[in-house]
């Protein structure tokens, strides 16, 4: 099943369910991108590696998981692509929503906060919170599917 994970940047957050969902799932089926991306302050494309400084906890977290994305680039959000997958989940925040994903009933919201990387305790919250939501994401697709 094909799922897309939004956020503002896509530097973060959707980043992080997308690497947990394919590491969890043994796929490729999730993909990430950004609402926000394109524009002059977040240009498309960034490398993951380039945005975080040397103070964030982001990939030491993540790479105690096993999962190493720091070579994975930032990508924008385009309407079409919320028909190429099965599911679609935003934490995307006002005022970064725009219109066509607001008004798509198909869109599962989750209310996770941006940031969080400036220490390690806060990373690792972070990251158990949107593990959380994806285990629980795929525990609800695999009961769907099996009926």
């Amino acid at each position: 099943m094909k799922v897309l994970f939004i956020c503002k940047g896509n530097w973060y957050r959707s980043q992080i369910a997308e690497a947990i969902y394919n590491q969890l799932t043994h796929s490729h089926d999730a993909s990430s991108v950004g609402t926000f991306v394109g524009t002059k302050d977040e240009p498309e494309g960034q490398v993951l590696s380039n945005l975080f400084n040397d103070t964030s906890f982001f990939f030491t977290v993540l790479e105690a998981h096993g999962l190493n994305i720091r070579d994975n680039r930032t990508k924008k959000l385009l309407p079409k692509m919320l028909n190429q997958y099965d599911v679609v989940v935003s934490m995307a925040e006002e005022p970064y929503i725009p219109d066509f994903l607001k008004n798509d009933t198909r869109v599962i919201w989750w209310d996770v906060k941006d940031g969080g990387d400036t220490t390690l305790e806060n990373m690792t919250a972070k990251y158990n919170e949107i593990e959380g939501l994806v285990r629980k994401l795929i525990a609800t697709l695999h009961t769907h599917t099996a009926d």
